[in-house]
């Protein structure tokens, strides 16, 4: 019997512990060592798999006893670390997808081919025996002519971690849920002439997708994919002249039949699990191979083009992809000055790092009780009986920030908890709500710099039209405020499809 394969794990989230505690199980693998970013994760995986807490990726890499590394971190670092992993001569085992486009795909297959060292994309789906299954029936005629073929995949997985929401992360139905159905079309009939696609945007993700692909012989693929719905759960049907097969969670079934026209139909059993992919993997790399025999590199290549074409075709651009001068001023005026913040230091973050603000000059609680001590001392009256004990409870805490874009454009950022307390049920009424409006020079320049500053989960509404010759869109503030973004323009303006004469305008 040989000994246990070693892994390097590279990410210790959601599914790495899931996918730790299966394959250990086994016996026929062991965690050598583990990375991820947050020391405190890190430690307390790396003590329950008794393997190595490493400081870097490389260490963790490099670790006596890693036969293999298995890269389970968010859509967004796949590329750079199983990149890292090639170039330091180790086998890569990396999630789904193995990048965020087609060409950073292209780039890792390439290196993996020069270097003779082994990379699959852990598309578990098609190192379990079902799936296979259902190819080799289809591949063998059983369904004879293809009359329908369909799957769904809805999942409501919004919350099921914070990548699946975040768009600086490429989070989002396509590339979380989306890939499974895509690569399945794919094994079974190969690469689409032509993919039409349409989808729901909504804070800079994908909420789902209704995707058609198109492939030679008029033969098609529908897909329906969401991560805010139950609908239709997950569920493949693939109907021909001879047979047909109604397959729920695809991706992972134990079971599968085919259902004959005529004569008796045909039942296959075979674990869904990951233990599979893991055990294929291991053995694959111990013989040699530099490609996966169940995923090989065409197949995720012309998924990942699939998909490059359903984000081109949806506009779906995420914010480390946008080119977008974050640096340069937009604004113009604001209606109001200021605002009492539930959470001062991270209403300063969001003017900070996603309005684009400057913090012009703080004003701490110690500062706050000086002034009253030399007003009281100047006016001969005595200290307010608080003054003190705003001193000994407050002392170095912030009490206003001031943040500017400009010199004639600033905002005040307060935090006064009694006030906080005594705020109104109707926020319209609350002066202490937020600022009105903020008017600025270009307004879908405007928009892209948030987006591209990672603001896309406090963007509320796309650009339009509003009172009084107006563009708008709405956005909302870390306690939740909605505030209006906008841009006076004459009447000839349009902000979709602009006009030569809107371009000149100053």
């Amino acid at each position: 019997m040989s000994k246990p394969f070693g892994w390097a794990f590279i990410g210790a989230g959601t599914l790495g512990a899931k996918v730790a505690k299966e394959i250990t199980a086994s016996g026929r693998h062991r965690i050598v060592s583990v990375y991820v970013r947050n020391p405190e994760k890190r430690a307390s995986f790396a003590g329950t798999y008794g393997a190595l807490s490493a400081k870097t990726a490389a260490e963790a890499m490099l670790a006596e006893g890693v036969d293999g590394v298995y890269i389970v971190t968010p859509h967004t670092s796949h590329y750079e670390y199983a990149k890292l992993a090639l170039e330091l001569g180790k086998p890569v085992l990396c999630e789904k997808p193995v990048s965020t486009d087609a060409e950073k795909v292209g780039e890792l297959i390439r290196l993996s081919e020069e270097k003779g060292i082994y990379f699959t994309e852990a598309m578990w789906t098609w190192f379990s025996p079902v799936a296979n299954k259902v190819k080799a029936w289809y591949d063998a005629g059983e369904y004879g002519e293809l009359q329908r073929f369909h799957m769904t995949y809805h999942l409501k997985s919004i919350g099921y971690a914070p990548r699946v929401s975040d768009p600086s992360l490429a989070g989002g139905a396509l590339l979380d849920v989306g890939i499974y159905p895509i690569t399945y079309a794919c094994r079974l009939l190969g690469k689409p002439e032509r993919v039409e696609c349409t989808g729901t945007l909504k804070g800079g993700i994908d909420l789902g997708e209704e995707i058609r692909l198109c492939f030679p012989g008029g033969k098609e693929c529908t897909i329906s994919t969401s991560i805010v719905d139950m609908k239709g759960l997950e569920r493949l049907t693939l109907t021909g002249t001879k047979a047909a097969t109604d397959l729920l969670f695809f991706h992972s079934m134990n079971r599968v039949k085919l259902q004959r026209r005529s004569g008796p139909g045909e039942s296959f059993s075979g674990s869904g699990g990951m233990l599979n992919e893991f055990d294929l993997v291991s053995s694959e790399i111990r013989e040699g191979l530099t490609e996966s025999r169940f995923v090989p590199h065409t197949a995720t290549l012309d998924v990942m083009e699939i998909m490059d074409e359903c984000r081109r075709q949806m506009g779906l651009v995420y914010p480390f992809e946008m080119q977008v001068d974050t640096e340069k001023n937009l604004i113009r005026t604001i209606s109001h000055l200021g605002f009492n913040c539930r959470d001062l230091e991270k209403s300063v973050a969001f003017y900070r790092d996603i309005m684009g603000c400057r913090e012009k000059f703080t004003l701490t609680w110690d500062d706050l009780a000086l002034d009253m001590r030399k007003k009281a001392e100047e006016k001969g009256e005595k200290l307010p009986f608080y003054v003190k004990e705003m001193e000994k409870r407050l002392h170095g805490k912030k009490w206003s920030v001031y943040m500017s874009w400009t010199d004639n454009t600033f905002i005040e950022l307060f935090y006064v908890p009694s006030a906080r307390r005594k705020r109104v049920a109707d926020a319209k009424n609350d002066l202490n709500y937020t600022h009105f409006s903020l008017e600025v020079s270009d307004l879908k320049a405007f928009r892209d710099q948030v987006l591209a500053r990672g603001g896309a989960p406090y963007v509320e509404t796309e650009i339009e039209m509003g009172l009084e010759n107006t563009w708008v869109f709405w956005m909302h503030d870390p306690d939740g405020n909605r505030f209006e973004i906008m841009e006076y323009t004459p009447e000839s303006y349009q902000v979709t499809g602009r006009r030569d004469t809107a371009e000149q305008k100053d």
